[in-house]
């Protein structure tokens, strides 16, 4: 697409760039976040590093041809990715979803586009996302949830991205909310992740679909725990079927236990709650973790609870937030 003059005006063009397990998105946009450009693919499957490597940078350049531009218009990316980081030197520890290992991403994709690199993980982005043009704007001290594959979470404090020692602050899904509960994927038992996450409420109704006490879930997933998207889950709470809908309901519970510590150990002015899951759910979810929530708070408190508005682009858009800090210079790259 073609920029008309007053959008060339504006110099700060950025791109903000999810790396998801299934597609990449590369958004360009100018310093009021305005998407001018776009490029969305699958992520190559059984890729290696260095394939990776090419398939992150062809798409952004295609997001930059969308957007009628060139890279000297564009000023910095914003890259957001899962998995565990070494944000000091610009590595991706693991991306087990996607094949990148021990990578040493922030330069090698700088010196691929020629653009400055600012690595962040995709929880954090995305709670930066609903920060600065989403659910929690306007306020200072934020705490962002998104139950999805795991439970990941990021917390911005007087304004500013909590990273931590190391950069791996804010994994709220590994906090233990259940003394001996079920085994989570990092290895400890009775993690928030292992009992409020979408898998975990899909591995619960496996065992339903299986012993007929999920017919929807049968119906269109099978016992394949990877067909149970949230969708599916949803379909089944409409239908009426108590088995599950007493899984959710627990799964919600347990995440207002959750949100009630994050309450108590870092006082926000909000609690932003977002991904798939929630989107799906709707009103009546929100509302069964914001009751757990305030039960478990140790006084009554008003810290308002809300849902994510910016669906898939927060990430994006946070990732690009972040760029633009970095260029008018708030931070170093990352």
């Amino acid at each position: 697409m073609d920029l008309d003059e007053g959008a060339m005006a504006d110099q700060s063009y950025v791109i903000g760039f999810d790396m998801g397990g299934t597609k990449m998105l590369a958004r360009v946009v100018d310093g009021e976040f305005r998407g001018l450009g776009a490029a969305k693919v699958k992520t190559p499957p059984g890729a290696d590093n260095e394939q990776v490597l090419a398939a992150i940078a062809q798409t952004v350049r295609d997001a930059m041809q969308d957007a009628g531009l060139s890279p000297s218009d564009v000023r910095a990316i914003g890259i957001a990715v899962p998995g565990p980081l070494d944000l000091a030197e610009g590595r991706v520890v693991d991306m087990p979803n996607v094949g990148m290992r021990d990578f040493a991403l922030r330069d090698r994709l700088q010196e691929a586009v020629s653009l400055p690199i600012v690595l962040e993980n995709d929880v954090n982005a995305g709670t930066y996302g609903e920060f600065v043009a989403g659910a929690a704007a306007g306020h200072r001290n934020v705490v962002g949830v998104f139950p999805g594959t795991g439970v990941g979470g990021g917390i911005i404090i007087d304004g500013k991205l909590y990273r931590g020692r190391l950069g791996r602050a804010a994994e709220i899904g590994h906090m233990t909310v259940q003394v001996g509960g079920p085994l989570c994927g990092c290895g400890k038992y009775g993690c928030l992740e292992a009992v409020a996450s979408k898998t975990a409420i899909a591995k619960d109704l496996v065992q339903l679909a299986a012993s007929g006490d999920a017919p929807t879930v049968f119906e269109r997933a099978g016992t394949d725990l990877s067909r149970i998207k949230s969708s599916v889950i949803l379909k089944a709470m409409q239908a009426g079927e108590e088995a599950v809908i007493r899984v959710v309901h627990r799964a919600a519970w347990f995440l207002g236990i959750g949100l009630a510590n994050c309450i108590e150990i870092f006082d926000p002015d909000v609690l932003v709650l977002g991904g798939g899951l929630v989107e799906k759910l709707g009103t009546d979810y929100l509302s069964r973790v914001e009751a757990s929530m305030r039960e478990h708070t140790m006084v009554p408190n008003d810290v308002p609870l809300v849902a994510a508005t910016l669906g898939d682009d927060s990430v994006v858009i946070g990732a690009a937030a972040l760029a633009l800090e970095h260029i008018r210079g708030g931070g170093e790259t990352r």
